[in-house]
């Protein structure tokens, strides 16, 4: 099969297709409506996040018979019209899952120990040592919403610290040894921080607004590491 890579990706992965006997192509550069003169030249699409794959372009793809997304989500993609088209989608939910663990570890971290603050002050020649005291992990509740890959990895970074971690997700028992599976209400009601990792939906879709909010029990922190449209961030 023909395949064209839009996006720079692990030499690995042309290396492996190459020896199936695949030949790849790249176009890094050109316009999307340039890559729609040539698409129907193609078997296979490689892509990360570089345009989206809507159904314009879908219909100038008439020998694609597969797209993979070198990322967790497809929603750069009009995965239904794909798939009436007989377009197989491939994506890679579980490939930097521990590289997400440890950067909502990071996140984490940071902002109960105040580092970006203090960094900022102390390079403009201001020493707030009172101000910027931090606060300990220890004793805290950790709800994580979504426990596929990416919450599964966060929890597991979260075994050395002495906090409970509580999870949710709409499909049934996920729980494990690194966090308990509870209601959203459970959630909302003990939990101090909260970390998203859930994918691009209808449902996901600005879920943390308002009325998420003041559904919780007490003050939380937030962190997302899943898409920035699950949260509602304008003032209201």
């Amino acid at each position: 099969m023909k395949i064209l890579h839009l996006d720079s990706n692990h030499l690995l992965l042309t290396q492996q297709l190459a020896a199936l006997g695949h030949t790849n192509h790249e176009d890094f550069t050109s316009s999307k409506d340039a890559v729609e003169t040539k698409i129907h030249l193609y078997d296979g699409l490689i892509i990360r996040s570089r345009f989206r794959i809507d159904a314009e372009f879908l219909d100038k793809a008439t020998n694609l018979k597969f797209i993979g997304r070198v990322g967790a989500g497809l929603e750069n993609i009009d995965t239904d019209y794909a798939s009436a088209n007989g377009i197989h989608l491939i994506a890679a939910p579980e490939g930097n899952q521990n590289a997400v663990g440890e950067h909502a570890l990071g996140m984490l971290l940071a902002l109960f120990n105040k580092l970006h603050s203090a960094d900022q002050e102390i390079r403009g020649g201001a020493w707030q040592r009172e101000a910027n005291r931090g606060i300990e992990l220890s004793g805290k509740t950790v709800g994580i919403i979504g426990y596929g890959h990416m919450g599964k990895a966060f929890a597991k970074k979260l075994r050395g610290f002495d906090v409970e971690v509580l999870c949710f997700d709409i499909k049934p028992n996920l729980g494990d040894d690194n966090a308990q599976q509870v209601s959203l209400d459970t959630l909302q009601e003990k939990a101090q921080i909260i970390s998203l990792h859930v994918p691009h939906t209808e449902q996901t879709f600005q879920m943390v607004n308002t009325d998420f909010i003041h559904k919780f029990k007490q003050p939380f922190w937030l962190l997302n590491t899943a898409r920035g449209s699950c949260v509602v961030t304008r003032k209201i």
